[in-house]
Order: C-alpha cells, then sequence, then structure tokens
C-alpha cells in the first residue's frame, strides 16, 4: 500500500491540504500557499530520492517546464528540495484528466461531440506547439518532445481551459538526462512508431500521440490494442488500427483525414508540426461549423459535472464496521486507508465520508495498465460508438 504525507504537511511555502493522485514516481497533492492561492505540489516518492535517474527526471520535469508560458501547459513555480523530499509546485487545474472525463460522460450516458473532442486536441496542440517552439534562455532551441502524450496526461478544467500536464519524461536538448538509444519509455498505446523502435524523436511524436487521443475521444475505443505491450507496440509500428469511419456510421470524413494523417506510421506523412495538425483542425471546424475554444468544453464538463465541485473535497460515502482502519480496494485503480473515529459504534454499521484519491497512470516506462479500454477498466459496449454526434 502506497503512503502519503499528512495533512497540513508543509513543504517550502506550501502546506498540503489533501492526496489527489498517487503514481509510483511521485504523488500529487492539493496545496496553498500562505496567501490561500490553491496549487498542486508533486512530490517525488521518497524511496526513489536514492535513484538519480529518478532524481535528474524529476528536476529536469520542473526546469523544462518552468522554461514555458501558455495558457495550455500547467505553469510551474517552483521546484525545490526540502530535507530528502523533491517536490514540484505548479499550477491547479481544477477539473479532470480525459480519461475520467470520458468515464463521466460513459456513467452519464452523455454524448461527446465531435466539435468539443477536436476543440480539446486543438488546445493541447497549441500547447504542444509552443513547447516545441520554445528556445532556452540563452537563445538555443530547446527541442523539447513531451513523449508522453495521452488522455491521462490532458486535463479538462471545469472552466473549459484544456492543460498538457506531466513532463516527466520529455526529452529536450537542456535536459540532464538523455534517454540511451533502444531504451522506450511512454505508454505503449500512444507511442509513435519511431518511439517504440527506441530510435531518435522529434515534435511529430507528439503529433501522432495527439492523433491517438483525437481518435479515442471521438470513437470511444482504443486505437492501437493488444493483450501485451509488445502486441500494442506491434500495432503501432505497423499501424493497424481501425478506420473511424468503420466504428462510427456516419464519421465526419474530414476529421477521419485529420486522424489518418496524424496517425501515418511514416514520420514524414504526418503533419509536420503541432501548428500543422492546428491549422488543419481549425479548417475542419470552420468547414463543419464548429466552435473552438473553451465553450464547447466549458459547456461538457457542466453537463457532466454541474456546478464546480469543491476542490478541497472528492467526497464518497462508503460503509464500514470498524472503528479503527477500513481499507477498500475497488475495481479501479484506486485504493484508500481511513480511520474512523466512531468510538463506540465498533459492532454496528455507520457512514463515512472519505477522500478517495486517483491514481497516476504507472510507471513512466511502457505501461503494462494500457490494454485496458478508453473508459476506465469496463469494456465499452459494441452500441456505445454510434451514439457519438457531431
Amino acid at each position: 500500500m502506497a503512503t502519503s504525507l499528512p495533512a497540513h504537511t508543509r513543504l517550502g511555502a506550501y502546506e498540503l491540504l489533501r492526496l489527489v493522485a498517487q503514481g509510483g514516481m511521485a504523488d500529487i497533492y492539493l496545496a496553498r500557499t500562505g496567501d490561500q492561492r490553491l496549487c498542486a505540489v508533486k512530490v517525488m516518492n521518497p524511496t526513489r530520492a536514492g535513484d538519480a535517474e529518478a532524481c535528474t527526471l524529476f528536476l529536469d520535469e520542473g526546469r523544462v517546464l518552468g522554461m514555458l508560458d501558455h495558457p495550455n501547459l500547467a505553469n510551474v513555480y517552483e521546484v525545490a528540495k526540502e530535507g530528502h523530499c523533491y517536490y514540484l509546485a505548479m499550477e491547479f487545474v481544477h477539473g479532470a484528466d480525459l480519461r475520467e472525463m470520458l468515464a463521466a460522460a460513459e456513467r452519464a450516458d452523455v454524448t461527446l461531440p465531435y466539435e468539443t473532442a477536436t476543440a480539446i486536441v486543438a488546445a493541447a496542440a497549441a500547447g504542444l506547439d509552443h513547447a516545441h517552439r520554445r528556445c532556452s534562455p540563452d537563445g538555443k532551441p530547446m527541442r523539447l518532445v513531451h513523449r508522453d502524450v495521452s488522455l491521462s496526461n490532458i486535463m479538462v478544467s471545469h472552466k473549459g481551459g484544456v492543460k498538457v500536464i506531466d513532463f516527466g519524461i520529455a526529452c529536450a536538448a537542456v535536459s540532464e538526462h538523455h534517454t540511451n538509444p533502444g531504451v522506450v519509455r511512454g505508454k505503449a498505446s500512444y507511442m509513435s512508431p519511431e518511439q517504440a523502435l527506441g530510435e531518435d524523436v522529434d515534435l511529430r511524436t507528439d503529433v501522432f500521440a495527439l492523433g491517438v487521443v483525437l481518435y479515442e475521444l471521438t470513437t470511444g475505443r482504443r486505437c492501437f490494442s493488444g493483450a501485451s505491450d509488445f502486441e500494442r507496440m506491434l500495432a503501432v509500428v505497423r499501424g493497424e488500427y481501425v478506420k473511424p469511419s468503420a466504428v462510427v456510421p456516419g464519421f465526419p470524413p474530414g476529421l477521419e483525414r485529420v486522424i489518418v494523417q496524424a496517425l501515418a506510421a511514416d514520420k514524414h506523412k504526418r503533419f509536420a508540426s503541432a501548428a500543422a495538425l492546428l491549422e488543419a483542425l481549425e479548417q475542419l471546424a470552420a468547414a463543419e461549423g464548429w466552435q473552438l475554444g473553451n465553450a464547447p468544453v466549458a459547456a461538457l464538463m457542466h453537463e457532466l459535472y454541474g456546478e464546480a465541485p469543491d476542490p478541497f473535497v472528492q467526497l464518497e460515502t462508503v460503509t464500514v464496521t470498524d472503528s479503527v482502519i477500513v481499507e477498500e480496494q475497488s475495481d479501479s485503480e484506486l485504493s484508500i486507508i481511513i480511520e474512523s473515529p466512531l468510538a463506540d459504534a465498533v459492532a454496528a454499521q455507520a457512514t463515512v465520508i472519505i477522500t478517495r484519491p486517483r491514481r497516476l497512470a504507472r510507471g513512466t516506462e511502457s505501461d503494462v495498465s494500457d490494454d485496458q479500454p478508453t473508459r476506465g477498466r469496463r469494456s465499452l459496449p459494441a452500441i456505445f460508438a454510434p451514439r457519438f454526434a457531431a
């Protein structure tokens, strides 16, 4: 069972309020500063503090993100070390990642419009284009490639903002750590063919991953599937996926053309940059009469979640029969430990409200959990895909 820091722990200028997400490399907490500003603090797992490579990757993320400034990228305030604890303070995005959003849409039986999916990916492309073009303070191109763009690494706020997050395995000219040739990092289902083969990558790797995200948002299906990482990576390298129009009757031809070009196995046949992909999405939206920007995204988030919930608490009701410690392991990737102050109610059932942190996508190497369907862990019903609407 992963441990977490207790509430009200202070790291530098930040007071940790609650655990938001857990992962193998680091945990993320909702925190606040002395002036009551909310932020997110990413804390490196203490068990990795002795791993020089892990520490370098963690510090690289902070160093690289500190050089970026774009509304579609999460801002970084500080990267520091307190005792043996490395932490990264950054902008708090009050919302959900795309995997969570899709799961909420499935539970609510809500149709995801093509317009909204296009707006989300267009915004993510704008953020990545900024990262790709950024130069270091000395004027040298950073040559930054995210390498881990996926549903779980794109956040959507309740106000409709879109943020690309988690540059933990990004490669850049300014990085202290560089992946050795033949070493594969990333999630198997979102890797570009060159990334899966352990070859040098460039910004077109992120373009490919955005194509996968757009495919999955608009079809509700995995783009590249398989029973193992090897099978998924083989499908990526071979370019083996089902065309969107074969999954969803009436799929917009223009949208399919954009997806197919972004997913070209030969990187020279893909969009040459995130900017080129963004331009294609803007032209598509104009032709279809779709609105880009925050409005369609905010409308979907309101339909799914209503008024934005209190960021301090994510509550779930469970029934417990023990007054000391209760542990729940659900069918998703969540684990909970709570201490229940039930006093004399040891033998009686009582309802306790608990905070339930979500778990981050596992690891920074190829993701062994990526054989799961796009919407959580349940397989999508065959009738779901045709319900996507323009």
